[in-house]
């Protein structure tokens, strides 16, 4: 993947790319954005960047042998560690689960946890690192490189290493000659302190509304207008822009007006309809309306510090001033986030859609209710 593949981000590409030209690259980096950042996309641009035989002054040839192994993750020096469920006597560390990766890598650089959890039918296991595959990490960089450079180890997701990720703290710290490991993470919350203290820290904000915009015109095929509504929706969520362009011209609009009527009026007898309605968008289609609704909170709670300027347009925007009229304020907005994400969480794990959406609703309704 070349840096021109990459949606926006040009001050951290420019970063990588100045680090590079002037030798000054860290053996121990952490690359950190929220979901739909790119920044799995631009951590494997910037390795192909720093072993591509013919580099230009801004991105890397893509032609050369180099180039085009690490862009089909097949490059023997580039190893990948990723989080994945345990399964008896199938996967005990990412070599084994390498030929799913690459396949949904390839398919989706902008892919999420939940997105490689599916793909591995992970059903209601946690993927996590596991101390073995943290072990195999050591007994790979103390080899020799295959092709007398660089060893790169990216470790996606460092979240999911947990206490174990301590296995790798000397490691990080003194690492052989020509050795660069390059973390990619979403939130330092979750990642060990000792972990993050040991690397060079990048942090990448959201995509801009314009580079997104642009993006989903040229590889969605939307109008300028739909692209613009889609990118102030999304804010800076690639992923969650593209889902929603499979929807219709206001995504999720009519389910979202439905389900806060009955939450606010607590219909609840309506609400078990709503439930079996909603449970039949599947389960990819239930997260995109829960990240619908999350989004429209979340504008709901800076209207009245900033005004609706530059935000939605559209029936979405006339809603959105009309929900933000009940003054519910910014505690029950958080209660109410709170709710979606708790229920996305468990439609993840594959639970029983209906059962789970009923339940969001009464639990919406106490947050409303909440004082």
């Amino acid at each position: 993947m070349k840096f021109s593949s990459v949606i926006g981000q040009e001050g951290p590409k420019n970063r990588l790319i100045h680090g590079v030209k002037t030798n000054r690259v860290a053996h121990a980096q952490l690359i950190l954005g929220s979901e739909g950042s790119g920044n799995l996309a631009l951590a494997l641009a910037y390795i192909q960047y720093l072993l591509c035989k013919q580099k230009t002054d801004n991105d890397s040839c893509g032609e050369c042998g180099t180039c085009r192994k690490v862009s089909a993750l097949v490059h023997p020096d580039v190893h990948f560690t990723f989080p994945f469920p345990k399964k008896k006597d199938e996967i005990e560390q990412c070599s084994d689960a390498y030929p799913q990766w690459r396949e949904a890598f390839i398919d989706d650089p902008y892919l999420n946890y939940g997105d490689w959890m599916q793909q591995m039918n992970a059903e209601n296991k946690q993927g996590n690192i596991p101390s073995k595959e943290l072990r195999s990490i050591i007994k790979k960089v103390s080899l020799k490189s295959f092709e007398g450079g660089m060893k790169i180890c990216l470790i996606w997701l460092p979240e999911y290493m947990g206490q174990e990720g301590n296995i790798l703290l000397k490691l990080l710290e003194e690492p052989p000659d020509q050795t660069l490991f390059l973390l990619v993470g979403e939130n330092a919350d979750d990642i060990l302190s000792t972990i993050i203290s040991r690397t060079q820290l990048m942090r990448i904000a959201p995509i801009l509304d314009s580079d997104m915009a642009l993006a989903l015109i040229q590889t969605e095929g939307l109008s300028d207008e739909d692209a613009s509504r889609l990118a102030r929706v999304a804010q800076g969520n690639y992923r969650l822009a593209r889902e929603l362009a499979k929807e219709a011209t206001s995504p999720h609009l009519d389910a979202w007006r439905q389900w806060m009527s009955i939450c606010f009026k607590r219909k609840m007898v309506e609400a078990f309809q709503w439930s079996d309605d909603t449970a039949t968008m599947g389960r990819e289609g239930i997260k995109s309306f829960l990240l619908y609704g999350i989004q429209v909170l979340r504008t709901c709670a800076i209207i009245p510090h900033k005004g609706a300027e530059g935000l939605w347009a559209g029936p979405e925007l006339d809603f959105v001033v009309k929900f933000n009229t009940l003054n519910i304020g910014f505690t029950k907005i958080e209660a109410m986030v709170e709710v979606l994400e708790s229920c996305m969480d468990e439609i993840e794990r594959n639970g029983n859609a209906k059962v789970i959406l009923m339940d969001a609703s009464y639990a919406m309704v106490r947050a409303i209710m909440k004082k």
